[in-house]
């Protein structure tokens, strides 16, 4: 599969979501066209055309998120397009999803080049059915419940795991390291560009075993 040169990447905010699992999306941001006007036009050329989507079940807005902060929602689950990068960040250990949020990730799902769970951002995949069959991860502390309870999916230990177009991280801090590996596998053909990107960041770059 070529590397893209647009997206519409969206972010599905469930109850309150940590804010730290939405990050790794900043990272994205540093290769799109706005971000690249400050780099060398050789590597700016390279950029990604990327709009961006915030969704909530009902489009209300703005969205509560961890640490008091609000995140501006552009549409509900109903009005959001189809999308080519779904991001799920972490709600609550205890949140569940309404028949509707399943339905717009297996909807969604169908379409999609990429679902990205990080944190508890599993769980609204995991009962919207999306991870049936697949290895995936999530926190290291819930990793034996959810292996009695949920066998259906192959879970592992790891700080991100790849199955198809599924990625999962364990941790909060882990989305960032799978957003790494992400950006490398998905857009090679802009490899100068995610270079410079991370390298501006001092992006530390950890490996899937703890």
């Amino acid at each position: 599969m070529s590397s893209p040169t647009s997206l519409k990447v969206g972010v599905l905010l469930c109850s309150t979501t940590q804010l730290m699992d939405v990050a790794p999306l900043d990272m994205l941001g540093m290769i799109d066209k706005f971000y690249a006007q400050s780099y060398p036009e050789h590597i700016a050329a390279n950029a990604l055309d990327i709009e961006y989507y915030f969704v909530n079940e009902t489009g209300e807005s703005p969205h509560s998120m961890t640490g008091g902060f609000k995140l501006a929602v552009t549409h509900s689950i109903s009005t959001c397009p189809p999308l080519d990068i779904l991001l799920i960040g972490g709600p609550a250990p205890t949140y569940r999803p309404s028949e509707a949020v399943q339905h717009f990730i297996q909807t969604q799902y169908q379409n999609v080049r990429h679902l990205l769970t990080i944190c508890t951002g599993y769980i609204p995949a995991l009962y919207s059915g999306v991870l049936d069959g697949k290895t995936a991860t999530a926190p290291r502390g819930l990793l034996p419940m959810l292996k009695e309870e949920k066998p259906d999916v192959k879970w592992v230990e790891k700080r991100w795991v790849r199955d198809g177009k599924v990625w999962s991280s364990g941790a909060v801090a882990n989305g960032m390291d799978m957003m790494a590996c992400f950006m490398k596998e998905e857009f090679k053909e802009q490899g100068a560009l995610t270079e410079m990107a991370m390298g501006m960041a001092d992006f530390a770059r950890r490996g899937e075993a703890y």
